[in-house]
């Protein structure tokens, strides 16, 4: 059944003649043509309503059944079912009471943004560069040029809301706005909105990482119809991989490489820190792949006080490129040595000993 009051689409009065009614149609037709309006849905709904508009009243037969049914009429012509009353007197009764419907929100938007580790750990301010759809300035978001580019909408008075005592609805002559485009923004060609280009500022916490979302409010598209409020744009954090740290929730990783003679006799070893550099003391006999651990030298935790840890974690690395005097020296160093100088490595044969019987 028809939910649309088809005169009120077509913008012209129910006692129109046909070369009127032709007129308007032709006039909006053309206004609304999808070759005019390349990616526009708005125009391209707009159309389509115009269209089934003038295949009911552009046909004398049909249009006589339909202003002796209205919101009963039916294109088939089969006759409304008792299902169909209902769900009119329904909306009807439903219309007196319900509030008119939230105003149009404009799209959100999202940005990705790479910050460095140690922009991550103390919070820092960015400024970005965001393609948006906002309000035109030289017509101010109406779409009219300004001075004489727009006049109240004779079909619904300023209103926005149009139909018959049984189904009022949202004027389809003004879209709701309640006035009449008459010449169209030479700027934004009647659309209210363009494309610009803002620069804004982006403040970053303390302790945040890779996946979060930074909201800006308002700072996205403006809706396609005006009185309503923009989107908002979501700043995604992608914090870069770091040369030294590895992240693990608040604490941090740091693979320490150690010489032979450092992991077997101590030393104090220069580690890196967020702020700088530190040192740390390796104990004689120090096994590749020991950690150790400076307390609060990590990362801030978010919604929490306090911060996370800093491990290091040392790797003993093995010689290369020996000439033949250090090879020399290895090996007498090797024979000197006992079997107690290698703990793990004398339990080990010992076990391959056991498994040989």
């Amino acid at each position: 059944m028809s939910r649309r009051d088809y005169y009120a689409i077509l913008g012209v009065e129910r006692s129109v003649g046909p070369e009127d009614l032709k007129k308007a149609f032709r006039a909006l037709a053309m206004q609304y043509h999808p070759d005019r309006n390349p990616d526009d849905p708005d125009a391209e709904r707009r159309f389509r309503e115009v269209m089934e508009a003038w295949e009911v009243l552009g046909d004398p037969e049909q249009r006589n059944r339909y202003d002796r049914l209205g919101p009963f009429f039916r294109p088939d012509g089969r006759p409304p079912t008792p299902e169909d009353v209902s769900v009119v007197v329904g909306e009807a009764l439903a219309g007196i009471f319900r509030r008119r419907p939230a105003p149009e929100r404009g799209e959100d938007l999202r940005y990705q943004l790479g910050i460095r580790l140690e922009e991550a750990a103390l919070g820092t301010e960015r400024t970005i560069e965001v393609r948006r759809v906002g309000p035109c300035r030289r017509c101010q978001g109406s779409g009219a040029e300004p001075g004489e580019g727009s006049r109240v909408c004779d079909q619904c008075a300023g209103e926005g809301r149009t139909g018959g005592r049984l189904l009022k609805t949202e004027c389809p002559r003004c879209d709701g706005r309640g006035h009449i485009i008459v010449k169209r923004c030479t700027s934004c060609e009647g659309k209210g909105r363009v494309e610009t280009s803002d620069t804004l500022k982006v403040h970053i916490p303390a302790g945040v990482a890779t996946g979060q979302k930074l909201k800006l409010r308002a700072k996205g598209n403006l809706p396609r119809r005006g009185g309503g409020k923009p989107g908002d744009l979501y700043v995604l954090i992608e914090v870069m991989e770091h040369e030294l740290f590895h992240r693990r929730g608040s604490d941090l990783l740091c693979e320490v490489p150690i010489t032979f003679t450092e992991a077997a006799l101590g030393a104090d070893v220069l580690v890196p820190t967020l702020d700088g550099t530190t040192a740390i003391r390796v104990p004689p006999g120090t096994p590749s792949g020991q950690t150790f651990r400076l307390g609060g030298r990590g990362l801030p935790s978010p919604g929490a006080n306090g911060r996370g840890d800093l491990h290091y974690r040392v790797v003993v690395e093995v010689p290369e490129q020996l000439g033949e005097p250090e090879r020399r020296l290895l090996g007498e160093l090797a024979s000197r040595l006992s079997a107690t100088a290698h703990p793990r490595r004398e339990a080990f044969e010992a076990l391959l000993k056991e498994r040989r019987g």
